[in-house]
């Protein structure tokens, strides 16, 4: 009965995270105005304390869906339950004024089990993308001030099934089947100062619900060093962007044009064929433990946005390319009365290099990371927590800068549940 009610209550979180996941604010990025926002890429809890790695890492105690094959590592009597929420603050500078913007959300929720002696797989809910902005800028042309505002809301958030399969004792492998869904607003607004006139607004409306595949490897060449890779071919979305432009006199905060308007034009372009597509990714990742106490990985991975076609002629995409590297370090796992020595400590560094342009300047993200994984009494059940300092913008210091700190809360819940009874 007690396993029941733990089935029972991961299946209720399970259904109301899906509606969660796409009612929230989780960026106030500036950097998120263009395509389908910000991407989100550092994966579960315990990746993005160590730099967002994850790619040719392997572990029985936590769930890593930056690469699939990884879930063969999977105990053959374990249940995994995962579930994490973040906070972030935002600061963005521009001529030397500055503003700061700050949120607590839902992030991902995960389970993992085994179905077979050389199978595995996973079943969650994660975010993909994030729209969050509201800014103004007044413009004089001829002297004619122009008050330019822009808003963007909405999320793309990803149900995902896993499956990672023990070919031998070295080669795993790995698949994830992903189903796209939510909305990305994208509006913007125009008011000629000083004359009572009507504003005239423009929106982007993309809405997604496609599915995608990665396929993920993992080579354990000693039991000191493992590689991996993922990779996901060019894949076509099925979806649609509205555009709308109209004019009204009060215009909403929540990205939905005006309270009353009037439609000027509407347009919906559907996603049936190559209209948009996600780009090819690649990655490659390493693993070295050097002992029981250290685990040193390294990443590296890249996007070729500048090959895929976009639904949109605003928005300058370029290929990604990003590097990650992470470390953790647990003194003495084994011991029984010192408890921080049982913790896991972990750090990271990560730079990315965004699929966005702005002003025809490649956007990049640099990030430090630190986190700790407290064990919960003598089980593998801990609390994982991570931190977050990073820097956001483009090569010229003439454009809008970001800096921000994010907070993570991860709980991994690792309980014995295939174990065979003797005695009844």
């Amino acid at each position: 009965m007690h396993r029941q009610i733990k089935l029972l209550l991961t299946t209720i979180i399970l259904l109301s995270t899906v509606g969660i996941s796409t009612a929230q604010t989780r960026t106030y990025s500036p950097t998120s105005r263009y395509g389908i926002g910000e991407m989100n890429y550092r994966g579960f809890g315990r990746n993005e304390a160590m730099g967002g790695t994850g790619i040719g890492v392997r572990t029985s105690r936590h769930l890593n869906s930056l690469n699939p094959a990884s879930y063969s590592a999977i105990d053959s009597l374990n249940f995994f339950f995962e579930v994490g929420v973040s906070g972030n603050s935002n600061t963005l500078s521009h001529n030397h004024q500055s503003q700061t913007f700050s949120d607590l959300y839902f992030d991902y929720f995960a389970i993992g089990f085994p179905v077979s002696p050389r199978v595995r797989t996973s079943f969650g809910v994660k975010p993909v993308s994030q729209a969050g902005y509201q800014f103004e800028i007044i413009q004089s042309p001829q002297d004619n001030p122009v008050l330019q505002s822009a808003i963007g809301t909405g999320n793309i958030s990803s149900a995902y099934g896993g499956v990672g399969i023990k070919i031998s004792d070295n080669l795993n492998l790995g698949v994830h089947a992903s189903y796209w869904f939510g909305n990305i607003k994208h509006t913007s607004f125009s008011e000629f100062l000083g004359d009572n006139i009507r504003v005239h607004g423009l929106q982007n409306h993309h809405q997604i619900n496609s599915f995608i595949f990665d396929f993920g490897v993992q080579y354990n060449v000693n039991e000191h060093l493992t590689l991996g890779a993922v990779f996901r071919p060019r894949t076509p979305m099925r979806g649609k962007t509205s555009t709308t432009l109209a004019t009204g006199r009060q215009y909403q905060l929540d990205g939905s044009l005006f309270f009353n308007s009037d439609t000027i034009s509407s347009s919906t372009l559907r996603w049936n064929n190559n209209e948009f597509e996600m780009p090819m990714n690649l990655g490659v990742g390493a693993s070295y433990r050097f002992n029981e106490r250290f685990l040193l990985a390294m990443d590296y991975s890249t996007q070729r946005w500048s090959s895929a076609n976009f639904p949109d002629d605003i928005s300058q995409t370029v290929n990604t390319n990003m590097l990650s590297l992470g470390a953790e370090l647990v003194p003495n796992e084994r011991t029984a009365t010192r408890y921080f020595q049982r913790v896991r400590y972990r750090a990271g560094l990560r730079y990315y290099e965004d699929y966005l342009k702005y002003n025809n300047n490649q956007i990049t993200d640099f990030g430090m990371t630190f986190g700790l994984g407290l064990p919960v009494g003598r089980t593998f059940t801990s609390i994982n927590l991570g931190f977050e300092y990073g820097m956001r913008g483009t090569s010229d210091s003439n454009d809008l800068s970001e800096t921000y700190t994010r907070f993570t809360l991860n709980f991994t819940m690792q309980e014995f549940w295939f174990r065979q009874r003797r005695f009844d």
